[in-house]
């Protein structure tokens, strides 16, 4: 039985020894493949903060609800607990589903400090329309400036391995110039320039996507698709709705290109991308009332679907 074990033991030991080798060739190799493979999630991942960061500047979030959370002090904390007390009859504690209105409620924690006085940190949490209609028109900078800042994180890496595909230099260059433009703007808190630089800074990407390869089709038509909405989106404020009218009627026609194209379209995806066409066509006709509520009301439920594809 011994024997047996040893044996087990050594032809785990082998089989180990032999992935290891396997996957190290394949990986000296295919150097390329495994640096477009780098290059594409750190394209992917940059995308989705200019994305953010488009819809941060209207208060657009992809849900329609979310949750604030304010804390309340000691004293307002023991004043709601004194009314809960004297509403329930005296002492006697109410069940947890009488007198909430869904919406909101407060929890408590209470420790022992070293004097033996009790301390309680109260939470108050409600639940908050993120809505176009409903949401403030005032711009966060703050979030703004941080999410700008945390770019500085990951682009270096990204340029340096952007430099190792055949990209245009000129175009990488240009791309970090328009990021360094993006902190002046920010900065200024200037909403309508702050706009137009993503907007340039957005339109690098599907440039980059298609010096890699690898990618799939469908995203990196979805790219293009999302530069041409982002034009228009950022010419809003200035009203220029013949210009903006154009902008997405281009992304209508980078969509409709796959439509075409049968090879890429599956069951999966099918019912996802009919639906895509038919929301860029609803934001056409937004534009056409040149009613910027109903514009932002579209756009939001349109990069919705495209982010879920």
């Amino acid at each position: 039985m011994k024997k047996f074990k040893i044996l087990g033991f050594i032809v785990l030991i082998l089989i180990i020894v032999v992935l290891s080798y396997s996957i190290y060739v394949l990986a000296k190799e295919n150097p390329q493949e495994n640096q477009e493979n780098k290059i594409l999630s750190e394209i992917r991942y940059v995308e989705a903060e200019f994305t953010d960061l488009f819809n941060t500047m209207n208060n657009i979030e992809t849900r329609n609800y979310g949750i604030e959370i304010d804390e309340l002090s000691k004293e307002t904390a023991e004043k709601m607990k004194e009314s809960e007390s004297s509403s329930s009859g005296g002492g006697q504690s109410s069940s947890s589903g009488s007198g909430s209105s869904g919406t909101e409620k407060s929890s408590s924690n209470t420790s022992s400090g070293e004097n033996g006085e009790t301390n309680q940190d109260s939470e108050k949490y409600d639940l908050k329309l993120n809505g176009v209609l409903t949401t403030t028109k005032d711009i966060n900078w703050d979030i703004v400036k941080s999410e700008v800042e945390n770019l500085y994180t990951s682009i270096p890496t990204m340029t340096m391995d952007l430099y190792q595909l055949n990209i245009n230099k000129d175009e990488i260059l240009n791309f970090n110039k328009e990021i360094d433009n993006l902190v002046t703007v920010v900065n200024e808190e200037n909403k309508e320039s702050t706009l137009q630089t993503l907007s340039v800074i957005y339109d690098y990407l599907p440039k980059f996507l298609e010096s890699a390869k690898g990618e799939d089709v469908i995203y990196k038509k979805v790219v293009v698709t999302k530069a041409n909405i982002f034009k228009g989106y950022s010419k809003l404020d200035s009203g220029k709705w013949d210009e903006i009218s154009q902008d997405i009627q281009n992304g209508v026609n980078t969509f409709t290109e796959l439509l075409s194209n049968p090879d890429v379209i599956n069951s999966n995806n099918q019912y996802s991308v009919n639906k895509i066409y038919i929301m860029l066509n609803e934001l056409q006709n937004a534009v056409n009332m040149q009613d910027v509520s109903v514009f932002l009301i579209k756009y939001k439920n349109l990069i919705e679907e495209i982010e879920a594809i």
